[in-house]
């Protein structure tokens, strides 16, 4: 069973002003990220416990949801209540019978560790989520760029775990901008802007280096980008690989032939 984060609701409770008083699902919808939970665990239940359609013990059943069944997009609403998503159903869950998601099964992340919400950022489409932190991993499901992960915990100076959905794994830290909720990374001295270059000028080639449709030397060629000429919002995204622009492509280029 995961443990309740005591430390982020006590947070959250502190945040709470008079705009909060409306319907989670319609703070979503404004893409206000101010009470978001993220992902949770159905506990204290024997087998199932009610989603109903309003906050209250008396409002209409929406369905049931088995015990430690994960819900979605998460939404702080009061002292008694959780605005949260399962299987296509959306509604309210009692926060007695929910607890945050810390960390894969069998391991949890101290509080001290939890970053809060993040955005995809730093890459042409997508962002890999991978099975562990390591870019030989697995890779379980592409994150869209701009996409909301949530539960997101520091792992080491280069990757973050986190959930998108009821999927859980690892991504790249230079593909994570901070939104909501957390620390940011602060007591980590990491930010996303870290790996930040901007504008690269090409080098160390006879005649062009190739811009990559994803990191890696086996991906296709997107364009080719003449030695000397500028790429723009480059990002380091690993040990050998930067994110950039140019000329209305985006890819990677090895950092090798990257001058700043």
């Amino acid at each position: 069973m995961r443990k309740l984060m005591t430390a982020v609701c006590a947070a959250l409770i502190l945040c709470m002003a008079a705009g909060c008083c409306a319907y989670a699902a319609q703070a979503y919808a404004l893409e206000d990220y101010t009470n978001l939970l993220g992902s949770m665990e159905v506990v204290g239940v024997k087998t199932y416990t009610w989603m109903r359609d309003r906050p209250g013990t008396f409002a209409g059943k929406v369905c049931k949801v088995p015990a430690g069944a994960v819900v979605t997009n998460c939404y702080y609403y009061d002292g008694k209540y959780v605005y949260c998503e399962y299987e296509g159903y959306a509604g309210y869950i009692p926060n007695s019978n929910l607890s945050f998601i810390c960390g894969p099964v069998g391991y949890e992340y101290p509080d001290s560790a939890y970053m809060g919400n993040y955005q995809i950022v730093n890459c042409a489409s997508y962002t890999w989520l991978r099975a562990y932190p390591d870019s030989s991993s697995q890779r379980l499901l592409q994150v869209p760029l701009g996409s909301i992960v949530t539960n997101v915990y520091y792992q080491d100076d280069r990757y973050s775990y986190c959930v998108y959905g009821n999927v859980d794994g690892y991504i790249l830290n230079s593909n994570l901008a901070w939104v909501s909720g957390g620390s940011g990374g602060d007591s980590y001295g990491y930010s996303a802007s870290d790996n930040y270059i901007g504008t690269a000028r090409i080098v160390n080639c006879l005649s062009y280096a190739s811009l990559r449709q994803s990191p890696d030397t086996r991906s296709n060629r997107v364009a080719r980008v003449p030695v000397g000429a500028y790429v723009t919002n480059a990002s380091i995204v690993d040990d050998r690989f930067a994110y950039c622009e140019y000329n209305g492509y985006a890819g990677y280029i090895l950092l090798d032939n990257l001058g700043w």
